[in-house]
């Protein structure tokens, strides 16, 4: 049942969005507990996390800090400017909280689906998410130029914010993988499948939240609903292709690994952060959390492609170095 989850957690995923988006009285008692239920997230996620794996890849550190600098910095505010160009100025920020999230903790086991290389996009989720409470909140302020009175004591809320949600699950998990690996490691798969369906429930509920908003974004003026939609789509595709080429130097695992890491945005934090600080900001209000929960979609459905794309580059190798080949030769 679990392995069934994990494998159409896609459809999982887009399924709880819809329902919270025609359903939304159903799904608002969820509403008010997303904060835990991101915890549970990033706490079955950290489960399952090999943290072994990771340490062997921080031997190229020069290729992680440069990766992380692109994802955290570079590419989060390059989106923002591409969304002030089509996008008003408040979606435009919503764009700029997503981008400027960590790699999402799922990054490794997606990466493992499309059959890049995980330990690679394990520890770009680890750097990242440990960056996230002093890149974040910078990040965001600089592109948006948002400080909301006193600057520095909004900062600071934000990065005690960032940490807690994220060092306290994560933090957690570790210590229960190191009391009882057995116990974890015989239900790896359950961890999995709990992890998801905890971010079904948060798409539900973060959807419910903004129904009433969306749906009459969509009456009044579909046209800016549909634009949003659409350059979601592109935020996906374009994080996708930059990823792929931050390191062409490296083998398709790893550009896969760091495709996967550049795209795969911790959209749950996403959520939680943008309602937390930006939704009652004035001028701002649903538009801040809508980037994050739109971009569900095309983020799952992205997935296809690249598996196919690196199954076609495995499957050239694969003839280039058959014995068959009249090319081939021992190497």
């Amino acid at each position: 049942m679990m392995r069934f989850v994990e494998r159409y957690f896609w459809a999982i995923c887009i399924g709880a969005m819809l329902l919270g988006l025609f359903v939304p009285q159903a799904c608002m008692p969820i509403a008010r507990i997303i904060k835990w239920l991101l915890g549970t997230i990033l706490f079955f996620t950290g489960l399952k996390l090999d943290f072994r794996a990771a340490v062997r890849e921080i031997r190229r550190p020069w290729l992680i800090l440069y990766a992380t600098a692109m994802m955290m910095i570079l590419l989060p505010l390059g989106m923002y400017l591409l969304a002030r160009a089509v996008l008003p100025r408040p979606f435009a920020i919503g764009v700029l909280i997503l981008a400027a999230m960590p790699a999402a903790t799922a990054c490794s086991s997606l990466t493992d689906i499309v059959k890049g290389n995980p330990a690679l996009a394990l520890v770009a989720t680890l750097v990242t998410s440990l960056l996230c409470p002093l890149l974040t909140p910078w990040v965001v302020s600089l592109g948006s130029g948002l400080t909301a009175g006193n600057g520095a004591a909004f900062l600071l809320r934000q990065s005690s914010f960032l940490a807690m949600i994220l060092f306290g699950p994560l933090g957690l998990a570790f210590v229960v993988r190191r009391l009882f690996p057995a116990f974890v490691r015989q239900r790896r798969e359950l961890f999995g499948g709990l992890s998801i369906a905890a971010l079904a429930m948060l798409i539900a509920g973060a959807m419910a939240s903004v129904s009433a908003d969306f749906t009459g974004l969509l009456r009044d003026t579909p046209g800016e609903a549909g634009r949003l939609f659409g350059f979601m789509c592109v935020f996906s595709v374009v994080l996708h292709v930059t990823g792929w080429f931050l390191a062409p130097w490296r083998p398709p695992a790893d550009r896969a690994a760091l495709s996967v890491g550049a795209a795969y945005v911790n959209n749950g934090l996403a959520i939680v952060f943008a309602v937390e600080f930006f939704k009652p900001l004035p001028g701002l209000g649903v538009a801040a959390v809508l980037p994050a929960i739109l971009l569900e979609a095309p983020m799952t459905l992205a997935l296809l492609p690249l598996k196919a794309w690196l199954a076609r580059i495995a499957r050239k190798d694969g003839e280039v170095d058959s014995p068959r080949d009249p090319a081939y030769r021992p190497r």
